[in-house]
């Protein structure tokens, strides 16, 4: 028998939780697994890739519909389920805390394997629902939960901080397809600019911290450096940082490239990887340029040291604009030998990865154990 798995997401668009969750579904044994998606509203980039074995079914709405999150707000979690969440499942995944984690908490099955699973800095970026503002109220959630996958130990130690402990709360990290990414990497051309480029991938949003990247490039700049940055991504915030590179004088330096189903390619063809983030859980991206042979820098939030160590294989850079000045300003003053050597401490790192190794033991403790 087929162990039935549901995985209840906001959406199947665009973003770090969809692409994980992707990743996974489509390479979970189909002859093991019985696995559906739900989502909130129906559609969407991820949504698009899945493979025709898994099923996705909305959770209500067929498309995104203003007011909804005030729907998950309001109604109490056993109504949300029973609502919302049809059949039976053996293993119910909530793919994120919030909206996902009240209508799972709320689940009437009581033979269902829940899982909690957290890809956020809690404390920086939780939850606006008012239940997970409520340290006691979100314990109650919380509580109905077989286990807890935190992304990181960060990620760990921050919902700890925030909401005390739990009876089964660990690290499970999110598996990388390294293969599949080294294969994308070359799927179309990208041109080299001749100056040291430094590429970062990720939505257009506070939390990816781009304006500081946009303003230590400025600094950059005013004095005599030459460079270029690649920003590769989509979202709220393109037309404000438009206008900060507009009004620094930067258009034919830092480059917003626009979203990418495939970014690889880009980071393929960048010196450097960037990671500029106020806010993480177990940046992805910062593997994948690994895994692509780039020497990485990313400031110091929730999840990058367990990439870069203490600086063991990359530059971890305090987490503000002059962190990010010094760290780009350090790599424009490298030679080639010391540009190789922190290419070789990425490589080293990548060379501990593996697809298969990674999934099977995220299944073994998301699914099984």
């Amino acid at each position: 028998m087929k162990k039935k798995v549901l995985f209840l997401l906001e959406a199947f668009d665009k973003g770090g939780i969809e692409k994980v969750t992707l990743d996974i579904v489509n390479n979970l044994d189909p002859e093991k697994y019985d696995i559906t998606v739900k989502t909130f509203w129906y559609g969407g980039h991820c949504q698009s890739l899945v493979r025709p074995e898994v099923k996705v079914l909305p959770f209500f709405f067929k498309r995104y519909v203003p007011g909804v999150i005030r729907l998950i707000e309001h109604l109490p979690p056993k109504w949300l389920y029973r609502l919302f969440v049809k059949g039976k499942y053996d293993v119910e995944i909530a793919a994120s805390d919030g909206g996902a984690a009240k209508v799972i908490a709320g689940s009437t099955n009581k033979n269902a394997r829940k899982i909690c699973w957290v890809h956020m800095d809690v404390v920086e970026r939780g939850s606006k629902l008012k239940e997970f503002q409520n340290p006691v109220a979100a314990k109650k959630i919380y509580g109905k939960f077989h286990r807890i996958c935190c992304v990181s130990r960060q990620c760990l130690e921050k919902f700890r901080e925030k909401f005390g402990e739990f009876p089964d709360i660990r690290v499970v990290h999110n598996p990388l397809p390294d293969a599949q990414i080294r294969e994308n990497a070359g799927a179309f051309p990208v041109e080299k600019p001749s100056a040291t480029t430094f590429v970062s991938v990720g939505r257009l949003a506070v939390e990816k911290g781009f304006d500081r990247l946009v303003d230590a490039s400025a600094m950059l700049a005013e004095r005599g450096y030459d460079f270029c940055v690649r920003i590769v991504g989509d979202g709220l915030k393109k037309d404000e940082l438009e206008k900060r590179i507009a009004e620094t004088g930067l258009q034919d330096r830092v480059i917003l490239a626009g979203y990418a189903a495939n970014p690889y390619p880009y980071v393929a063809a960048g010196d450097w990887y960037i990671c500029t983030s106020l806010d993480e859980a177990y940046p992805l991206s910062v593997g994948e340029a690994m895994v692509l042979g780039r020497p990485v820098m990313g400031t110091d939030c929730a999840g990058i040291r367990e990439w870069l160590g203490d600086q063991e294989y990359g530059m971890v850079l305090e987490n503000s604009t002059a962190g990010i000045f010094r760290g780009m300003e350090a790599a424009l003053n490298m030679d080639e030998a010391a540009t190789d050597l922190w290419r070789k401490k990425s490589e080293k790192k990548a060379q501990q990865l593996g697809f298969g190794k990674e999934l099977a033991q995220w299944s073994l403790q998301m699914l099984e154990d």
